[in-house]
């Protein structure tokens, strides 16, 4: 008689399944109810939360406009010093006239470039947006 017979090995695999099977047990445990003092608290820090939201992101809001206006600033101004290098270039007759017009272009684009830099650095670090209350 042969000891791995195909009886054998299905009644192994049938006991390998049963032995294997762990039981489930339910967690009898129970969440406790919050109380009243609990529930006001979490509303009340849920409401503190709403407001700091709120005046994030109106301090970003603002923050984003006045950097806006400075960026615009700077291109109103390297845009206009881009149209008068241009002029005197093209009405420029010696080597030296485009130089000079190219010169004063380099020093307005630094001019430009220093105010919106320093504008942008008057502003101050970015608004943090708050963190969650922990429940």
């Amino acid at each position: 008689m042969k000891v791995l017979s195909k009886k054998n090995i299905g009644a192994l695999i049938a006991l390998g399944l049963m032995v294997g099977t762990g039981s489930a047990v339910a967690d009898t445990s129970t969440t406790p109810k919050l109380t009243i003092a609990e529930k006001a608290a979490r509303k009340a820090a849920a409401e503190l939360h709403k407001a700091a939201v709120a005046q994030f992101k109106s301090a970003i809001a603002s923050y984003r406009s006045s950097a806006d206006a400075a960026r615009a600033t700077y291109k109103a101004a390297i845009d206009s010093a881009k149209a008068t290098r241009d002029a005197a270039v093209k009405a420029a007759t010696t080597a030296e006239a485009k130089s000079a017009a190219k010169s004063a272009f380099a020093t307005a684009a630094a001019t430009a470039k220093a105010a919106k830099d320093s504008a942008i650095a008057a502003l101050g670090a970015k608004p943090v947006a708050p963190t969650k209350a922990a429940q």
